[in-house]
């Protein structure tokens, strides 16, 4: 499970309704539970250097993963998971988002319809069997 609290997933769809009919990307810093449940505190938006198709696909800037991890090393918060938008697409992982992944992150999809947020799902990696499964995505009102 990972909660996201509202007003940050407000933000997160103003980046991705911002860069259609791109699609863009960025890390979602948190905490995991002991029963891995992620709550995300805070997120940061990366680049997106995929130039020749990033109409359906993304390449996370490293640099930006880097700078995101350095940021948040002396803090109780962790990098926990990417979101990243499919615009005119479902919020499903295709087959690259499911080769490209890493287990214990949440991999939150947005489909970006005509410009528009049309909805959005949380996916985590079966390592073993190379399959993402739906787990469930809370939106909770701003605790912080």
């Amino acid at each position: 499970m990972i909660k996201i609290p509202a007003s940050l997933l407000r933000e997160i769809y103003g980046h991705t309704e911002e860069s259609f009919p791109n699609e863009c990307c960025g890390l979602m810093i948190g905490t995991t539970d002991k029963d891995k449940n992620h709550t995300v505190q805070a997120f940061r938006t990366c680049k997106n250097l995929n130039q020749e198709r990033a109409r359906d696909r993304y390449d996370m800037d490293p640099l930006d993963m880097l700078r995101v991890e350095r940021e948040f090393e002396k803090s109780p918060w962790d990098i926990i998971g990417i979101y990243h938008s499919h615009p005119d697409h479902p919020s499903r992982p295709s087959q690259t988002d499911t080769d490209r992944a890493w287990p214990d992150y949440s991999y939150v999809i947005i489909s970006v319809q005509q410009g528009t947020v049309a909805g959005a799902q949380s996916w985590v990696l079966n390592e073993t069997e190379k399959k993402f499964y739906e787990e469930p995505l809370l939106t909770e009102g701003d605790s912080r």
